[in-house]
């Protein structure tokens, strides 16, 4: 019996750091009060949502109220839930499974600690029979201790020791909100469970008319299981169904299907799933997995007239080539542990419309929740995983110490664990834009499977999601940034950028007219969120003139002329007009003039997809209110129906 905490009434109040562990002043003897709180708390949720919800902190989406709540961050925040006599089970296991816990802390039992955690990106298991499993009342408590200083978008990333997730503390497409809190399932599970279910793969044959599902599993009990492999199509009807021993150990199960439907990316076919239920097979018969899968075949094949020492950077889905064309997945919220399924919803069936294949899930967020992956799957988007690492602008160099590695190792695994068997998953990749560090004869450069820490990502991928693609980092290289400059020369192979905000017209056509890099997964063009957003989240704030104290993306200096045409109050719409077409018109130029290259150039990724809070200008295709941006429309029809309309001039 599993039993789903986070649909359970929970509430959260506010500690001076450790008053919570005193309880009784030794000087006066009196009970210690939390500084804030109760509040009723959201599940999954951050002290953040629940404080913002109670009216105790402003919106921190308006105008600079952000500044307002950032002292949340310097009080630990007890969630806690109580448990009626009876409603455990007495005289069985009781283990407590949390997901996502941001970041460290203590598990509380009826005010005392049983149990301590830190990590926010690796799934946390508690053994709390001792203490819940004599059936009568009890309160459970999770305390959440002040956040890690993790660095934001500057700083140096052979330093990074928290792994937590890195945007929070301020991007250039945000400010710093750094939230504590659960951020995804929590449940107990009850009774024995000797059999734990470590991943699920598929894979399906050269010639397409076989499948098979690999089960990898821990046999933990004494005596010997048995479970069981059942896989259904869409209507219901069992296809395939195996009972297999378990002895004692890590073993893997196998489960064949003849002539399986296969899952087809976006735009290229149904992305069929089937259901799969893993099960005991004896006694109860519980459930130990279940999940939808698909059956697809990835082959990456060089790009044509590539060089000889490029990676193989064509995708090939099921025998055939595609070209990948999508944007750049960054969390949709600040305050990521409240994010809704309906958001995920909103922002992947806009992607699944616009004509993506894939989406580059950014290595600076966390791993998505269940919800994204299997939203992805029913759609079709291929996902590009990245582990969490990312690049700090002073030293991009992952870190090196065996201490730090072996908690990534941790980290990987589980990530691989939770989401290799998604039918979306197309590659897995160590980390954002990282670099070695660079030398007065000798630039920086991405980095390759040497490195120590990339190295061990890649064993990790290659022990737990065998056949699935590794890349070192984004860009792989060997050379960074796409510059002009060395275009022609065979090195642009898989680069990034670049990142225009001010670029002329006449600089733009030429850049691409030259444009040979195989790959592109992180190029943008910047552009003005609407009137409406801007009025909305401006608070105390004036929207005009623009100034880069609210935006490092701005096009000012080039629209100013054209702008200061009109009288003083049509300005500001007229600059968001002007923006937001330029944005569309470089980027449709841009993506087309990489598409009509398929398959010498294997791929095109926007950056980035979504606003995780409201921006004044940023490099986003869809703004925080969810409304996409003239950009949209325009990569929707080169998406859907090629870069016909995208005139460039041709090479002199």
């Amino acid at each position: 019996m599993t039993i789903d905490l986070t649909s359970r009434r929970w509430q959260i109040q506010g500690w001076r750091p450790f008053y919570w562990e005193l309880h009784r002043s030794s000087e006066i003897q009196n009970e210690f009060a939390p500084e804030f709180g109760p509040y009723p708390a959201v599940v999954p949720g951050s002290a953040h949502t629940a404080l913002r919800r109670a009216g105790v902190i402003p919106d921190w989406n308006k105008g600079r109220a952000s500044l307002e709540c950032e002292w949340v961050e310097h009080r630990q925040w007890e969630f806690f839930t109580d448990l009626r006599a009876g409603e455990l089970p007495a005289g069985i296991p009781l283990v407590l499974h949390a997901d996502g816990l941001d970041y460290s802390g203590w598990i509380l039992v009826d005010h005392k600690i049983v149990a301590t955690f830190h990590g926010a990106l690796i799934r946390h298991r508690f053994d709390l029979s001792p203490q819940l499993g004599d059936g009568k009342a009890h309160r459970l408590a999770i305390v959440f201790d002040l956040p890690p200083e993790e660095q934001g978008q500057i700083g140096r990333t052979s330093r990074s020791r928290f792994i937590k997730p890195r945007y929070n503390f301020s991007w250039d497409w945000c400010f710093r909100l750094v939230p504590v809190g659960i951020w995804d399932r929590i449940a107990l599970v009850c009774g024995p469970r000797p059999v734990e279910v470590l991943g699920v793969t598929t894979s399906v044959s050269d010639d397409l008319q076989s499948g098979e599902v690999a089960v990898r599993f821990l046999h933990e009990g004494k005596r010997p299981a048995k479970i069981e492999l059942i896989l259904r199509a869409k209507a219901g009807k069992i296809v395939a169904r195996k009972k297999i021993g378990a002895s004692e150990g890590e073993q893997t199960a196998r489960l064949g299907l003849r002539r399986p439907r296969l899952w087809w990316p976006n735009g290229m076919g149904v992305a069929y799933l089937y259901g799969l239920e893993i099960r005991e097979a004896t006694g109860s018969k519980r459930t130990l997995f279940r999940s939808d899968v698909g059956f697809k075949r990835v082959r990456w094949l060089p790009c044509k007239d590539a060089s000889a020492k490029a990676r193989p950077l064509l995708c090939e889905v099921n025998g055939r080539t595609l070209f990948l064309q999508g944007v750049n997945w960054t969390p949709a919220d600040l305050d990521y542990p409240a994010t809704t399924d309906a958001t995920y919803r909103k922002l992947i069936g806009l992607y699944r419309k616009m004509g993506c294949t894939m989406l580059r899930v950014w290595g600076g967020g966390f791993i998505e929740r269940e919800v994204f992956y299997r939203l992805c799957d029913e759609a079709g988007l291929l996902a590009w995983q990245e582990f969490p690492l990312s690049s700090s602008g002073v030293d991009n160099d992952a870190p090196r110490d065996p201490e730090t590695i072996a908690t990534l190792e941790k980290i990987a695994t589980d990530y691989v664990r939770r989401r290799g068997h998604h039918a979306s998953l197309l590659t897995w990749c160590g980390g954002n834009e990282l670099q070695t560090v660079a030398e007065p004869d000798a630039p920086s450069r991405p980095l390759d499977e040497s490195h120590p820490a990339l190295a061990m990502l890649k064993r990790v991928v290659e022990r737990e999601n065998p056949g699935v693609r590794f890349f070192p980092t984004s860009p792989s290289g060997p050379v960074f940034y796409a510059e002009r400059e060395k275009m022609g020369q065979g090195l642009l192979h898989h680069v990034h950028g670049p990142w225009d905000r001010t670029a002329s017209e006449e600089w733009w056509q030429d850049y691409w007219r030259h444009d040979d890099a195989l790959l592109r997964t992180e190029t943008g063009v910047c552009g003005a969120s609407g009137m409406k957003l801007l009025k909305r989240y401006a608070g105390r704030e004036s929207i005009w003139p623009p100034t880069f104290e609210n935006s490092w993306w701005l096009q000012w200096q080039i629209l100013k002329k054209e702008v200061m045409k009109v009288p003083a109050p049509r300005r500001p719409a007229l600059y968001v007009k002007l923006s937001q077409e330029r944005q569309a018109r470089f980027l449709a130029l841009a993506v087309g003039t990489c598409k009509r290259r398929f398959p010498a150039c294997a791929g095109f990724i926007v950056w980035m997809g979504h606003d995780a809070c409201p921006t004044p200008s940023n490099t986003s295709i869809i703004d925080y209110d969810r409304n996409p941006k003239p950009a949209y429309a325009s990569l929707s029809k080169i998406f859907h129906d090629g870069p016909t309309d995208v005139v460039v001039s041709p090479i002199e």
